[in-house]
């Protein structure tokens, strides 16, 4: 682990406090730098705060949930899943598949 780059993945993070409590066990056994992804960000009461003050360089999440009036940290990123829905509920709609949407 000493001097590599770890990712943590989790499905979403409300206060953020379990990611970094594994953020800081990561860098504790080493880590150089620490980067999580969630497929859900609530970020609910001091989530920023802990965000901001932790060895977590970048969170990568998803628009699924609405995070207003919440001032995200420079640390978060967004990527929109908004095009994704749009086309899956298109194509139920259609009753065409939605196989297609997840490729490999």
């Amino acid at each position: 682990m000493a001097g590599k780059t770890a990712l943590i993945v989790d499905d979403f993070t409300a206060s953020a406090g379990t990611l970094v409590e594994v953020a800081e066990c990561l860098v504790q056994r080493g880590a150089h730098t620490v980067h999580a992804a969630v497929s859900h960000g609530v970020f609910a009461g001091d989530a920023m705060k802990r965000l901001d003050a932790s060895p977590i360089a970048t969170l990568l999440t998803t628009d699924s949930v609405e995070n207003h009036p919440v001032d995200l940290s420079d640390k978060v990123r967004i990527v929109s899943v908004a095009p994704l829905f749009a086309e899956a509920i298109r194509r139920i709609h259609q009753r065409e598949s939605v196989s297609v949407l997840f490729a490999s």
